[in-house]
């Protein structure tokens, strides 16, 4: 089989044989192989003297020699041959290819084959000859591959081969970016395919490559094409398809539009005007006009000026920054000589010159008219040589001198086309907003807003930035969180993601943007933000006031002011006026730039002055936990766990105590039943775990010890509410033994009570009575009247559970009368007074007093102000709904009792419901619904069970013997799928279900039942 040998030149050079690459002793040889694949002959002398240029010529031929013997060998083939003794040739006998001689033979055909410059990366030591050879190969290829490309781009665009030509030109990109030439092509691409988007992004891709690497702009024909883009989507159609195909150009569309819009007009009408851009820090007001002003450089010169707050004092000062860039253009098209332009600066500015050092009053006020018409007459006639923008950047800062000359000027300005752009922050000087009020009763000013990003913009902006390292839907959100949108912000955490560091939300850049931004505040005003950086959420302005020890209305001047320059903001709530930080990330820096030791004396501070107001401030179990996070936060560890003790209470007085004693809360936390129990839950843990903590330090330190009592007292009383009694008698119990050795009546005496909250909710009437008088004894040996009439009412409770009646309503009214003996004691204890009547109300009905019962049970209710949604208070629309319903007021008793299920539904642990649902289900059978009925069985063992009370066991079998009876009577009118559904949940006898509902039903409580039951069964036993 005959050897083939291929050269490729074009890009990495290779050689061949059979497909295989081969490689030579030296690169001489290559040398030699690669000039005559291109040019097919050489002589020797020739050969010797390129190659071997610094060796006497018998040295370099016997190298020669050498090499083409290295070459064939190789090779295994004479594939340099000399048909004679002067030439060298290759072996037109041998199967040889190159790929240069294809490409340049056909090179529209072979484009592909160029993969490179010619022998791209090949040196040849000590062969300058060589090298020249090379370079002029290599330049030919290229031209006529660059010239192929173009032919093929041409003929691409003629034939709408879109994918092909995108390809070639993002080549030639690649290949060279500074070359206008290529992004021109592919641009006009885009603009025939209809993608005015592309159009963009690749215009700022050239505007971005050439002035950071260069620093100039696009040539015109580049911007060309850009302006007609621009102006064909000026329809709203264009515009809203160009948004949703922009991938990686990122801006504000439509603050583009505006901005691009204005320009226009001003060209067009040749109008001089104003436009405002607004914007908070770090919003992108300078990114934004410059990212247009870029592009208005073809029909625009640009002067522009910054303002700066350390200069707000100083007359005219940004008028020097004007000035001198005037006077720039002035000298550039020879309006002026130098020599002229400082003596017209220096008539009118007697005492300083654009030469002259910075000094705090450079220009002399009396000269203001003079100086009117010189700038004037500057602008217009430049503007006469083409179309001027004036940017003044940061224009809240302008002294009243400046904002007046600027003002003047545009008063004398007219029918030239002169841009004025101002940005500015969100706050508005008196004297700027005199100017603007002006500017826009003579309609001379428009204005753009900035806006931070929204969440999906955000998304797309990180996404952008981060190109194909990926990033989940939570950081986003996180991020988007962490920055609110600013676009400052979210640039510098997605470069923090890109270096795949740590996030951290005050980045340096970020510290150095808020430092400028909190720049030169005042003493009094940096410690009104420290105050204010220390505590979590919004603070009362009154409560701000006392924690500075500072009268009230210079805190209002201070928050006016800070609220002026959006650093804070007022939020109206309830009577309240609630001060906070306008952006999360200005607390965190005004935190972070506190020490250790400031931020320990701050919390401690403000820790200390918030108990000290407790009396006077608004009761708020919140208050109390922002207390215990202060004590922390200064390492008062002990202190810290007493308010978190204290916030836990306060919680508990509400949601884990059936009739609460109003006048130990602080007020209801303003969450669902249901969010307070996982609250709860937390609170129980963060506490356990900071005792577990604290133990070993401070075991034998009396406070801690006290405490320690307090949290078995509150974890008990919060698991004997929840039905996990094991648990909550265990540590009563502990409470009561350290309170009696402790000798702390007032936990021995809470202890107590807990206890028979327990009997209550399981009916255990021995041990019932037994802490009942326990509980009233102790009471009266400790002269507590509070303890002495809740005790009244519990002994009360008791007599009213085994059926003496009399005694427990002697009881009953003896609390009532305790607590009324002051009206300010009845309104502090109302709900107390509201549970007794209840109990009366209660009593009422064993008696089949039913309207005596109903006054009582309204009575009850007006006193805690009808407000269903509270616990206690629905138990109380309960015992009417059921007075109504043995009054056989129906209707009535549906609705109360409808008013207290939806109250319930909040509650996790709701109590009577298993009565509640019992009525209500029996009202519905008595309307010939039989459906709620039947439901109910079916979810009857969460009813039993969840506080394992017999009551509400026997409340349910006494609805199944009911439903019993009337299926044998046939005394209801089921369907059929009820009778099934009736016949599968009631599978057991009448009598079944009768016993278990006598034995666990109060016989005197639920006497009304039983008496039913007793009929009932009766009537069956009569039958049969």
């Amino acid at each position: 089989m005959n050897n083939v040998i291929t050269f490729q030149l074009l890009g990495i050079p290779r050689i061949l044989l059979n497909n295989e690459e081969q490689f030579f002793a030296f690169a001489k040889v290559n040398a030699l192989l690669y000039y005559l694949a291109v040019n097919g002959s050489v002589s020797r002398e020739m050969a010797a003297s390129l190659l071997w240029e610094n060796k006497n010529t018998q040295t370099a031929k016997k190298n020669l020699r050498n090499t083409i013997y290295q070459a064939n060998k190789v090779l295994q083939s004479d594939v340099i041959i000399c048909p004679n003794r002067n030439m060298l040739r290759l072996n037109p006998a041998l199967d040889i290819q190159t790929d240069i001689a294809r490409f340049l033979e056909a090179p529209l055909a072979h484009l592909a084959l160029y993969q490179g410059e010619f022998l791209q990366g090949f040196y040849l030591k000590s062969g300058e000859e060589f090298d020249l050879w090379v370079s002029k190969i290599r330049m030919q290829c290229e031209q006529v591959y660059l010239k192929t490309c173009y032919q093929k781009i041409e003929e691409g665009l003629s034939l709408d081969a879109i994918e092909d030509t995108e390809e070639h030109l993002k080549q030639l990109i690649e290949r060279d970016e500074f070359e206008e030439k290529n992004y021109q092509l592919l641009m006009r691409l885009y603009q025939q395919d209809n993608r005015p988007s592309k159009v963009i992004e690749t215009y700022y891709q050239l505007v971005n490559v050439l002035d950071k690497e260069l620093g100039i702009q696009p040539s015109p024909q580049s911007q060309q094409i850009y302006q007609e883009v621009v102006a064909k989507d000026r329809n709203e159609r264009k515009i809203k398809h160009f948004l949703r195909n922009s991938n990686h150009f990122l801006g504000r569309i439509d603050e583009i539009k505006q901005l691009e819009a204005y320009f226009a007009n001003c060209l067009t009408y040749r109008e001089v005007g104003a436009l405002l851009l607004i914007g908070d820090t770090g919003i992108g007001k300078r990114t934004l006009a410059r990212q247009v002003l870029a592009n208005q450089t073809q029909d625009y010169q640009i002067v522009t000026a910054n303002c700066f707050r350390e200069e707000a004092m100083d007359s005219l000062l940004p008028w020097r920054n004007i000035l001198d860039g005037l006077g720039d253009l002035v000298i550039q098209h020879r309006l002026l000589s130098t020599k002229a332009w400082r003596a017209a600066l220096k008539q009118c500015f007697p005492t300083a010159t654009v030469f002259q050092e910075h000094v705090a009053h450079p220009f002399v006020k009396d000269h203001t008219s003079l100086l009117v018409s010189f700038v004037v007459d500057i602008l217009q006639n430049l503007a006469d040589i083409k179309a001027l923008v004036v940017l003044i950047e940061d224009c809240h800062w302008m002294d009243e001198d400046s904002l007046t000359l600027l003002q003047r000027v545009m008063n004398q300005l007219s029918h030239y086309p002169i841009a004025f752009v101002l940005t500015k922050h969100l706050g508005t000087t008196p004297q700027l907003g005199t100017c603007l009020n002006a500017l826009i009763s003579q309609g001379r000013l428009e204005s753009i807003r900035l806006e931070p990003f929204t969440r999906q913009e955000s998304s797309v902006y990180i996404r952008s930035q981060l190109g194909s390292q990926s990033v989940t839907e939570q950081e986003i959100d996180h991020l988007y969180q962490a920055s609110q949108g600013i676009p400052f912000f979210l640039s510098e955490y997605t470069q923090t993601l890109l270096r795949k560091e740590k996030f951290v939300p005050l980045t340096p850049a970020i510290k150095a943007k808020l430092g400028l931004k909190l720049a030169n505040l005042n003493s009094r005003d940096d410690e009104l933000l420290h105050y204010l950086s220390c505590c979590r959420g919004a603070v009362p302005l009154n409560t701000l006031a006392q924690l500075m020890l500072l009268p009230l209305e210079e805190v209002i001047e201070m928050v006016d002011s800070l609220c002026h320059y959006y650093i804070l903001v007022e939020e109206n709530k309830g009577e309240e006026v609630l001060i906070s930080f306008r952006q999360r990330i200005i607390q965190l820096y005004s935190y972070d730039r506190l020490s250790l030791s400031k931020r320990r004396l701050l919390h401690g501070q403000i820790a200390k002055r918030l108990e000290d107001l407790l009396p006077i401030l608004t009761p708020s179990p919140h208050l109390l936990d922002d207390i215990a996070y202060h004590y922390q936060e200064s390492r008062q560890v002990i202190k810290a766990l007493e308010y978190n003790l204290n916030y836990l209470d306060a919680t508990l007085q509400f949601q884990h105590e059936l009739f609460p004693i109003y006048s130990k809360s602080v007020g209801l936390v303003e969450k669902s039943d249901r969010d307070n129990h996982r609250l709860m839950e937390r609170q129980v843990d963060k506490i356990r775990q900071s005792i577990a903590d604290l133990e070993l330090t401070y075991d034998n330190n009396r406070d801690f010890q006290q405490l320690l009592i307090r949290f078995a007292y509150l974890e008990g009383r919060y698991d004997i509410r929840t039905g996990r009694y094991q648990e909550g008698i265990k540590n009563i119990q502990k409470v009561i033994a350290l309170a009696t050795e402790l000798k702390q009546t007032s936990f021995l005496l809470e202890g107590y009570r807990q206890l028979i909250h327990y009997c209550i909710q399981v009916e255990n009437k021995p041990e019932m009575r037994y802490y009942t008088s326990l509980s009233l004894e102790a009471a009266v040996a400790a002269n507590h009247f509070e303890a002495i009439a809740i005790s009244l009412r519990l002994k009360g409770l008791y007599h009213l559970i085994v059926g003496e009646l009399d005694e427990a309503e002697h009881l009953l009214q003896q609390s009532i009368d305790f607590f009324k003996v002051t009206p300010g004691l009845q309104a502090n204890y109302a709900i107390q007074i509201a549970a007794a009547l209840d109990y009366l109300g209660e009593i009422a009905q064993i008696r089949d007093q039913f309207e005596k019962a109903v006054a009582y049970q309204k009575e009850a209710i007006s006193l805690t102000d009808n407000k269903p949604a509270e616990l206690s208070v629905s138990i109380f629309y309960i015992g009417l709904g059921i007075s109504y319903f043995y009054l056989g007021h129906f209707d009535q008793a549906e609705q109360i009792l409808s008013l207290a299920k939806e109250a319930l539904a909040n509650h996790i642990y709701p109590w009577k419901e298993t009565q509640l649902e019992i009525y209500l289900a029996m009202i519905q059978w008595k309307k010939g619904h039989y459906q709620p009925a039947l439901s109910l069985l079916g979810h009857r063992e969460t009813l039993m069970s969840r506080y394992r009370n017999p009551r509400d066991k026997g409340l349910v079998f006494y609805l199944m013997a009911v439903v019993k009876y009337q299926l044998i009577r046939q005394g209801a009118t089921l369907s059929q799928q009820e009778k099934e559904m009736a016949d599968y949940l009631l599978s057991e006898s009448f009598e079944y279900y009768y016993e278990i509902a006598s034995t666990n039903l109060n016989p005197y409580r639920d006497c009304h039942l039983v008496s039913e039951l007793n009929d009932l069964r009766q009537q069956l036993s009569a039958k049969s």
